[in-house]
């Protein structure tokens, strides 16, 4: 987290705070790291008072590119085969770290499939119902058969419209749920349809993951962003820059400090 290279050190040089919740990706497609890594990652953002949110970027079981498409029934089939084996023991993987965090008294926001409709992911390129097939095997996996009780469940989409209802696993698999947006624009076409699950079954809504402009539009007033929430959608509990670039964050646009000094705005400073 002290390295000049991670995002979230950025931001708090650029804008003397650091954010409340930070976000780590375990990539099991190109595995850069080993998960002792990725598991300290979560350990020291939890040591120091974050909220934090943890994705799976689960690989192909077909054994192909994570963009490739996959014939994705042999994960639910009764008998043993390849793309099950595969995917059984990605789960496993996962859960072992699950575990670790789990022992160590770390709770995490767990996203196992980031953008569930996005068709360029492998786990999407066959429509919603076998990604909220999906959503449901690794949840029930986790919580009935390896006692997972550390996870508060995720799930989010894309921005294109009505996604985030069609897409969706169920009350009884998410406890928190959104869009990503990137761009000038923040469309949340399911806002009323959100706020319902929020009113009547206790879910979270967010933006789960927003790039505040595209990386040829000129920069932006980061306090659009929160304008936006307050006019348009005051319900939502907050966003998450996301920080492949500066160009989508507080770090390439104008105003980041006097975003992260909003009232509004909790960040670590705030406890």
């Amino acid at each position: 987290m002290d390295h000049p290279s991670n995002w979230l050190k950025k931001v708090y040089d650029h804008t003397g705070k650091m954010p409340r919740y930070g976000c780590l990706t375990y990539d099991f497609h190109d595995d850069p790291f080993p998960d002792a890594a990725w598991n300290n990652g979560v350990k020291e953002m939890w040591d120091r008072g974050l909220i934090v949110g943890v994705f799976t970027f689960y690989a192909n079981p077909s054994g192909r590119s994570w963009n490739d498409p996959v014939d994705i029934d042999p994960i639910f089939a009764p008998a043993d085969n390849p793309t099950k084996q595969n995917f059984y023991k990605q789960m496993d993987r996962m859960a072992g770290n699950l575990q670790w965090l789990k022992d160590r008294g770390i709770p995490v926001v767990y996203t196992p499939f980031v953008e569930s409709d996005d068709r360029n992911k492998w786990h999407a390129k066959e429509g919603p119902e076998n990604i909220i097939r999906l959503y449901r095997v690794v949840h029930d996996y986790f919580t009935d058969d390896k006692g997972l009780d550390n996870i508060i469940w995720a799930y989010h989409t894309t921005s294109n419209h009505g996604a985030l209802e069609k897409y969706y696993p169920g009350d009884a698999y998410v406890d928190v749920l959104g869009k990503s947006a990137y761009g000038t624009g923040l469309n949340f076409s399911e806002y009323r349809w959100a706020v319902e699950k929020k009113k009547t079954a206790g879910k979270v809504i967010w933006w789960s993951e927003l790039g505040i402009r595209g990386r040829r539009d000129p920069r932006r007033d980061c306090l659009d962003v929160v304008k936006k929430l307050q006019t348009s959608y005051p319900e939502l509990a907050g966003f998450v820059f996301w920080s492949d670039d500066g160009h989508y964050n507080v770090i390439g646009n104008n105003n980041g400090p006097e975003l992260m000094a909003h009232p509004k705005i909790l960040t670590l400073e705030d406890d």
